[in-house]
């Protein structure tokens, strides 16, 4: 999707929590942990690891959080310009329900989570688990609409 048709497509804003978080950082967190395991899973633009280079790094060496990152980098803003096409496809299928899956880990306040690494490694398996279901969800259509997927001669090798 070309640059000019991304921009305007907003997945969230710190901005419409901080009246349920009371506090900018509070606010931040969930998105901020998204974010940080989106670095770390290759999942952002091109764009934005250019732009923010020095960020993204210190996020994936931990020196700094996601939601850091989020606002210096993003300015509180997961936008489809921020991320990869495969970043883009699966945050518009699994973002949805993001905050649904931070509640069933942290519990029904999801801005009463601390922003540390410790929190994010309790999430980040969720995250990547649900990457693997829509990777392998994609590979099955894939598979199913052209005729293969995989090559024929992958089935000598199982």
């Amino acid at each position: 999707m070309p640059l000019s048709q991304m921009q305007g497509i907003v997945y969230d804003d710190v901005g419409l929590h901080l009246e349920a978080a009371s506090s900018f950082d509070r606010a931040a967190v969930p998105l901020g942990m998204y974010l940080a395991w989106c670095a770390n899973h290759q999942l952002l633009s091109e764009t934005l690891a250019e732009h923010a280079a020095g960020l993204v790094m210190r996020v994936r060496f931990r020196e700094i959080t996601g939601s850091e990152l989020a606002v210096a980098g993003c300015a509180g803003v997961l936008a489809a310009e921020h991320l990869s096409t495969e970043g883009r496809a699966f945050t518009e299928h699994y973002y949805p329900s993001y905050l649904d899956e931070f509640r069933a880990e942290f519990g029904s306040d999801p801005y009463a989570v601390e922003d540390d690494w410790d929190h994010y490694d309790r999430i980040a398996p969720r995250l990547t688990r649900a990457l693997m279901r829509f990777r392998q969800q994609a590979d099955d259509d894939g598979a199913a609409g052209s005729g293969g997927g995989k090559p024929s001669w992958w089935k000598i090798w199982r």
